[in-house]
């Protein structure tokens, strides 16, 4: 057996193993990965974050994102967070902003006054590959639900609902899955306006289920507040579970959307694979 050493974090309750493979890179496997996110017999997390060795000299780590099924995901928002504030804190005490790399695209990173991380997310997709249905409307228990389709690395439904609390999400998820508006399981949304650019939100992850916040999809959130409810801010705060996030968007397509805020150590360790 090998040890394992990693740094657990969370954002907005959103929950992370970082695995450094920078230095001394070990081999593990998807099972590994299922046994480390499991709560009852591993460590416990929402997602597995790894930092790799680019060998590009602009990147400073490549970031990989595993779910809870040991499928890789392309994005995550609070991640970044949280794997930015490790790295500028281990590695780049004088460094501002860094540019990392996943398997879907670029990002950069800055860190701010009082230890906030800014994560640019890149530019936001309304047709993207993943998504194949021309219609934006699910049929759910004899209710249409109207739903705006957006990538931000990964893909995105996001659904405006009175009453959120009120819905069976996983139900509402599956279902919605089962249609196949999208190759394959998305991450669904559904939302309700708290006041002037403020909402309510929760979030089912697909290969995590309902999660206590997510950074993309609170970009994603914010970026359908301006195509389904017809809003224009530059500046969205979403209300998850875990807490608040700001989002930052100039309304431009061609201009990358920001998500803002903080990240905190949770604990150390190491785990034998």
């Amino acid at each position: 057996m090998k040890k394992l050493y990693f740094t657990k974090m969370q954002s907005l309750g959103n929950d992370f193993v970082i695995i450094d493979q920078l230095k001394n890179p070990i081999k593990f496997s998807k099972n590994d990965i299922k046994k480390i996110s499991n709560r009852n017999y591993g460590i416990g997390c929402d997602q597995v974050l790894v930092l790799e060795k680019s060998e590009k000299k602009e990147i400073a780590f490549k970031y990989k994102i595993y779910n809870k099924d040991g499928t890789e995901s392309g994005q995550c928002g609070n991640g970044a967070k949280c794997i930015g504030k490790y790295y500028f804190d281990k590695y780049g005490k004088n460094r501002k902003e860094i540019k990392i790399e996943t398997i879907s695209r670029r990002m950069s990173l800055r860190i701010l006054k009082n230890s906030l991380i800014e994560v640019d997310m890149g530019l936001p997709l309304f047709n993207f590959k993943e998504y194949k249905s021309s219609k934006n409307i699910f049929n759910f228990k004899g209710k249409k639900h109207y739903f705006s389709a957006i990538s931000i690395g990964n893909p995105h439904a996001v659904f405006f609902i009175k009453n959120i609390n009120k819905v069976d999400l996983a139900d509402f998820a599956n279902n919605f899955n089962k249609k196949l508006f999208f190759n394959g399981d998305v991450n669904i949304s559904i939302v309700e306006e708290i006041k002037k650019n403020n909402w309510l939100a929760r979030i089912y992850e697909r290969g995590s289920g309902e999660t206590m916040a997510c950074g993309s999809a609170a970009c994603a959130i914010s970026l359908s507040t301006s195509t389904i409810k017809d809003i224009s801010s530059k500046n969205n705060y979403v209300h998850m579970h875990g807490g608040k996030a700001q989002v930052k968007w100039s309304g431009n397509i061609t201009e990358p959307v920001y998500l803002i805020g903080s990240s905190q150590y949770v604990f150390d360790g190491n785990y034998k694979i």
